[in-house]
């Protein structure tokens, strides 16, 4: 039916062609229409009984392996005179379709050329030996032959390879054992591992029951021990002083009692579960045994200073001689920064004199009290009264050093300050005329102008302009990194812009006798606006990366058109069918010698003919000469696309 449907649109398209031509047109010689057979046989090449046979031939091909091969027979190619668009026209004339072919034999003018479907079928070096092996049968007009040995080469080369079948079968075999080979391999390492993880699981739990174990023993004996010194400390220094050491004790024993508890929860239960708990024991424990130590580090010291009360007594005697002047001290100092500086930190040490006054005057009297204890004979009561002695002397010397470091936190801050300035100005000298950072750079400008003014004055704030200017500078470091940021953005637009300009120019130039008036003018535009983004780039990233963008558009575009010029010239002789470009007979010659020699016209000839392809030798049964295939493109017949090379002369 498909055939049937075919030959009918290819008559009605005949007849009208027919209708159309001219008056003493060779209508034998013209694209055939095949009729209802196999085999059109418009030279007589085949007796009957022979085109009999052939039709035959044919037909078992098409019943065994789904391919249908027409075979037309002429006296020569003409209207086309090449064999490919011929052969194409016909093909397209009659409407053959999926696995249909044609081989078109002009037996007067030795010339041949099988036509494929318009996609898919055999590949070119296919199609170029069954031509050879036609061409060689019909060496001596055995055009019979002709039919038998394209059925017999077609039949070969679309045979199914069921060689290649069997190697994937034996691949996919193959695959599979190496597949269950692996898995048998995961699955025995995965076993190994879970039993090595198991093991381990065990040695680590085995170590960690024995680690918390020994915690508990230890930490039994400790409250134990604690509880008789802590009995000794109350009776030598009273109870109110081993109050926070109380505690201490009481948070062990809480510890150590829910620990007891946790271990017996944990017998017999999972190893995750046994796990767990002993952590849980371990960290109880660890963290009440660091409260006590540090509670009996201050017992120790205690014991210390009532070991040696007569001497610690001396000492800190001399300390407090020794700090007597610190409050006047401190007062000066602040007198001296507010001089200098109207920084609020200052608000913060303006009472240091008055503070470390009354912290000497406490040690002054539990100097006193310590002595008069001593004098008792009781020396636990004069150690808690060096102890408190100790800490105001301290605290003292604490009060001075604030204002004393006050003043080098000053002059670092001037100092970094200084800096922040320099790193401010770098930075407004590189945004300098960009637009997007015209807002910071004001900004920063007028931040590096009040923090000189401020730190050259007789007010300073050194550590509030110094947080002013980092802001300052985290700002313009933003603004910095995104017009850089910019800036490679339009370098790498401006350079893509650049190679688009460069391929369309070469391409025009080098065929500038076929290229018309538009694709000259996008190219030229190109250039204009490649100019402009290029005379921005520094002032202007954002805009300059836009125009750069559309310079590339505008030189594809360019591209594109002279690619459009090249095809029109060469098919049309000249741009819409004219002979040049306004009589420029040069750029003509120059189009012309170019189109041609691109179109692949030098590889026709050599006995050739008008065939596309090549020769058979220049003589019966000759070799192949050059082989040269379609890339796309439609016949003379207004087909779907089929090959523009191709073809023997035999």
């Amino acid at each position: 039916m498909r055939r049937a449907r075919a030959h009918l649109f290819a008559a009605l398209a005949m007849a009208a062609g027919l209708a159309l031509a001219p008056a003493g047109a060779a209508l034998a010689t013209d694209p055939v229409t095949l009729g209802s057979t196999y085999v059109y046989d418009g030279s007589d090449a085949l007796s009957s009984s022979e085109e009999s046979a052939a039709q035959d031939r044919l037909q078992t091909l098409a019943d065994d392996s789904g391919v249908e091969l027409w075979v037309a027979f002429v006296d020569d190619f003409t209207n086309p005179s090449d064999s490919a668009e011929w052969s194409n026209g016909t093909a397209d004339l009659n409407g053959l379709g999926s696995d249909q072919y044609l081989l078109s034999i002009a037996t007067d003018a030795r010339q041949l050329y099988l036509t494929p479907p318009v996609s898919g079928g055999l590949g070119e070096s296919d199609l170029s030996a069954i031509e050879t092996a036609v061409g060689d049968a019909i060496g001596t007009d055995d055009w019979a032959a002709a039919v038998d040995t394209a059925a017999d080469e077609m039949e070969q080369r679309t045979a199914p390879n069921h060689t290649v079948w069997w190697v994937i079968l034996a691949l996919v075999v193959v695959a599979a054992i190496v597949v269950a080979a692996l898995a048998i391999s995961r699955g025995a390492k995965a076993r190994r591992a879970r039993q090595e993880q198991e093991a381990a699981t065990a040695e680590q739990l085995a170590e960690l029951e024995k680690h918390a174990s020994t915690l508990l023993i230890e930490m039994d004996d400790a409250v134990r021990t604690t509880e008789q010194e802590l009995g000794f400390a109350e009776a030598e220094f009273g109870a109110e002083s081993t109050a926070d050491y109380q505690r201490s004790l009481d948070g062990a024993k809480a510890a150590l009692q829910q620990s007891f508890a946790l271990q017996k929860e944990a017998e017999g239960s999972a190893p995750a579960e046994r796990g767990a708990a002993l952590q849980r024991i371990v960290g109880l424990l660890e963290q009440a045994d660091a409260d006590l130590d540090a509670r009996a580090d201050d017992f120790e010291k205690l014991r210390g200073l009532s070991q040696n009360a007569p001497k610690v007594l001396a000492e800190l005697t001399a300390r407090r001689a020794a700090a007597e002047g610190a409050p006047a001290q401190i007062a000066a100092d602040i007198a001296r920064l507010r001089e200098t500086y109207a920084s609020p930190l200052l608000d913060d040490v303006d009472d240091n004199d008055a503070q470390a006054a009354s912290r000497l005057a406490f040690a002054d009297a539990e100097l006193a009290e310590a002595k008069a204890h001593l004098d008792a004979g009781d020396s636990g009561e004069a150690a808690l009264d060096l102890h408190d002695a100790e800490q105001a002397l301290a605290q003292a010397g604490e009060l001075a050093s604030a204002v004393t470091n006050l003043e080098k936190r000053f002059a670092e801050s001037e100092h970094q300050a200084q800096a922040l300035i320099a790193d401010l100005e770098s930075d407004i000298a590189r945004a300098q005329g960009l637009l997007s950072a015209a807002a910071a750079v004001q900004a920063a400008t007028e931040s590096i102008r009040l923090a000189r003014e401020n730190l050259a004055g007789s007010a300073r704030k050194p550590v509030l302009m110094l947080e002013a200017l980092a802001t300052a500078n985290r700002q313009m470091d933003q603004v910095v990194e995104s017009a850089d940021r910019q800036r490679r953005q339009v370098d790498q637009a401006l350079a893509q812009a650049r190679t688009a300009i460069e391929s369309a120019d070469s391409f025009i130039g080098t065929r500038r006798g076929s290229i018309g008036s538009a694709a000259r003018s996008r190219l030229a535009e190109a250039r204009a606006t490649l100019d402009h983004a290029t005379a921005i780039a520094s002032t202007d990233p954002a805009t300059a990366a836009r125009e750069a963008q559309q310079a590339a558009s505008l030189a594809q575009q360019a591209s594109t058109q002279a690619r459009s010029d090249m095809s029109s010239y060469g098919s049309g002789g000249g741009y819409g069918g004219g002979s040049g470009i306004g009589g420029d007979i040069v750029g003509g010659i120059v189009g012309g010698l170019i189109g041609n020699a691109l179109s692949g016209g030098s590889r026709r000839g050599s006995g050739w003919g008008s065939s596309s392809r090549g020769s058979f030798g220049g003589g019966f049964g000759g070799s192949f000469g050059g082989v040269g295939r379609r890339s796309g493109g439609g016949g003379s017949f207004g087909g779907t696309g089929r090959r523009s090379g191709g073809g023997r002369r035999f």
